[in-house]
């Protein structure tokens, strides 16, 4: 039976790796069979925001693995909004979304891990 992993990313890319590792944990647990949603929430909003191609590995490429994949990707709407951040400069197939997507994710799931600095 698969399990589900909610994953809470409140970093931002190329400030730390935490993006970047919390895409590749998704990543991982998915291909091992598991449910995986992954909520960016405070500075985490602008991992989806690298949508661009880039001749290195970046969370943006990870992001949109992980959507191809089958990962569960929303974006806190009103960190996004704080910050300026339109569901046009997101990559296509992440929603903005209120606090409470992500309450329902934690109650429906086997773990919940946070990805904070």
């Amino acid at each position: 039976m698969a399990k589900t992993l909610t994953i809470l990313l409140n970093r931002g890319p190329f400030v730390s790796e935490y993006a970047d590792l919390a895409v590749k944990l998704a990543l991982k647990a998915r291909a091992k069979g598991h449910e995986v949603n992954l909520y960016c929430y405070v500075d985490g909003v602008w991992a989806p925001h690298v949508k661009a191609d880039k001749p290195y590995e970046n969370v943006g490429k990870l992001l949109r693995e992980a959507l191809a994949q089958g990962v569960s990707v929303k974006v806190c709407a009103r960190c996004a909004d704080a910050r300026d951040v339109t569901a046009d400069d997101t990559i296509a197939g992440i929603p903005q979304v209120g606090l409470f997507d992500f309450i329902d994710w934690m109650k429906r799931s086997d773990k919940v891990l946070t990805f904070t600095g």
